[in-house]
């Protein structure tokens, strides 16, 4: 990374059925580049939003990709994110959740479709969150911040040192 305008581009993937994650992997990998940094596999909390949608039981994943992209561009991210959510859905219902990201040296910002009062909008009805931000030695969070981000900063914090 050269300017405080980038950073590198990353994804928390949320499926339940691993043929819907493959097929989703394969779009991003082919768009963004192979992982740089991939989490393990975890079952999310706080998930019961997505059963309704995806059903049960649910997996997810951090990945951080190889690319580099100006911050402004994660509103054309996540807009594509929407569009593989929308080509893989069954009767309606999306089988798979894909949540860009970007992560520098000193914060990991999520984009997103919904507004909150703390989230900041990007235009074309994107918003971003600050989740995470960088100070003494590691990652922190906010009130804020998804349970799952907070419980994977040591994840985070090693993404950093590659960084």
């Amino acid at each position: 990374m050269r300017k405080n305008t980038e950073a590198y581009l990353g994804f928390g993937l949320m499926w339940r059925e691993e043929n819907s994650l493959f097929y989703a992997e394969n779009i991003l990998r082919e768009k963004f580049g192979d992982y740089k940094a991939e989490s393990d596999i975890f079952q999310p909390v706080f998930c019961s939003y997505y059963y309704k949608e995806m059903g049960q039981p649910l997996f997810k994943k951090f990945v951080v990709t190889d690319t580099v992209i100006d911050k402004s561009d994660i509103v054309s991210v996540k807009k594509l994110s929407m569009d593989i959510e929308d080509r893989l859905r069954i009767d309606g219902r999306r089988t798979v959740n894909i949540d860009p990201f970007y992560i520098d040296k000193q914060q990991l910002v999520v984009s997103t479709s919904k507004y909150r009062g703390n989230r900041i909008y990007m235009g074309d009805n994107i918003f971003v969150e600050l989740e995470l931000f960088y100070h003494h030695g590691s990652f922190h969070p906010f009130v804020w911040t998804y349970v799952d981000y907070k419980e994977h900063i040591p994840f985070f914090n090693k993404v950093r040192k590659v960084l």
